[in-house]
């Protein structure tokens, strides 16, 4: 009895120590993510300096600061967002501190700025009202496919126009009032659509965009990318 019973505790240790434990994830972390992407060895910026730093709970930041310009040394501010442990979006604005009146405002010349996409804009998408004939038609589509009658991978086109007005809809919510995202190459491997094109702000500016954007069987975007500068 005592051997079962040493060899039971000696299981019980061991399965105790090979469990995985929850990932840690703190301020200390967020500032090391974004500062990464804004000051990073291939970042045309350096010498990243936080100013506001805001806990939003479930391991999600928002942060803002300033970082100096491997150019000419100016200041330029930078905003990153932290999604349960994922950086989800960042960017730096173009003009420098001393040009900029108001670095918060949603027209704000943006330099470069990256983002992750997902199901939650396609969701506020498909639940907004007031729709275009076309993104009508673009619905329609949406649910043929999901119910499996057609293959949506035999339709390029339709897959695009999901990615740009999931891209859309994300740079707009994360970086900025949006005119426009036009999609000029689109290459299909598998379910993952990738490309490059652009993306051109209210406030006048155009951005050369490069993004990929990853399909469930269904042509539904579960997750992606896009890097615009």
């Amino acid at each position: 009895m005592a051997i079962k019973q040493t060899v039971l505790a000696g299981l019980t240790i061991t399965c105790m120590l090979g469990a995985p434990l929850a990932q840690a994830y703190s301020e200390y972390d967020a500032r090391r993510d974004c500062s990464r992407k804004v000051a990073g060895w291939n970042s045309d910026y350096r010498d990243a300096r936080f100013e506001n730093v805001e806990d939003t709970g479930w391991d999600s930041y928002s942060l803002d600061g300033k970082v100096r310009s491997r150019d000419d040394g100016k200041d330029h501010k930078f905003t990153c967002r932290v999604q349960r442990q994922e950086l989800v979006s960042w960017n730096v604005n173009a003009k420098s501190v001393d040009e900029e009146h108001d670095h918060k405002s949603r027209n704000r010349a943006l330099a470069i700025g990256a983002g992750v996409v997902g199901l939650a804009a396609l969701a506020a998408i498909m639940s907004s009202s007031n729709k275009t004939n076309e993104e009508k038609a673009q619905d329609d589509k949406r649910a043929d496919y999901a119910s499996g009658r057609s293959d949506p991978f035999a339709d390029v086109a339709f897959l695009k126009q999901e990615c740009a007005t999931v891209l859309q809809r994300h740079l707009n919510d994360d970086h900025g009032e949006v005119r426009s995202v036009l999609l000029n190459t689109a290459r299909l491997t598998g379910r993952v659509l990738k490309g490059d094109g652009t993306v051109t702000f209210e406030e006048g500016s155009t951005r050369r965009l490069s993004y990929t954007c990853d399909f469930d069987r269904t042509g539904r975007i579960y997750d992606g990318r896009y890097l615009y500068r």
